[in-house]
């Protein structure tokens, strides 16, 4: 039979390893599948703090710009432009704190999947 795009599959050969605890080996899947997560959130934590950090420094050279270059300018200006950083800082680090929440709360899970899968074995 020759197989397409619209052949149709029978469900239970594809096995999908985000499914309802279908499987036998389920708690270590999701384990698997929450690991994953936390690798990848760990990136996104240092990617984050690292552009907090870069936003930061970049706000210090701001202000030190507008007051060598910006005398003669509205101090509105210089004003307006930090509070925009600020807001923007304030924005990334709220990212960043919802973040690290998220990470909490996998390494929660990961702890409890960890005694499912183990607990048949005592």
């Amino acid at each position: 039979m020759l197989i397409t795009k619209r052949s149709r599959r029978p469900s239970d050969r594809f096995d999908s390893r985000f499914k309802d605890g279908a499987g036998v080996d389920f708690p270590v899947r999701q384990y698997l599948r929450c690991r994953e997560d936390l690798a990848s959130g760990l990136v996104h934590v240092v990617l984050l703090a690292a552009f907090v950090t870069t936003l930061v420094i970049f706000g210090r050279t701001l202000i030190e710009l507008f007051d060598t270059q910006g005398a003669h300018l509205n101090p509105w200006y210089k004003r307006g432009a930090i509070i925009l950083l600020a807001l923007f800082i304030l924005s990334v680090g709220r990212r960043l704190y919802y973040k690290v929440v998220e990470l909490r709360e996998i390494r929660r899970e990961m702890g409890l999947l960890k005694d499912g899968f183990r607990a048949p074995l005592d």
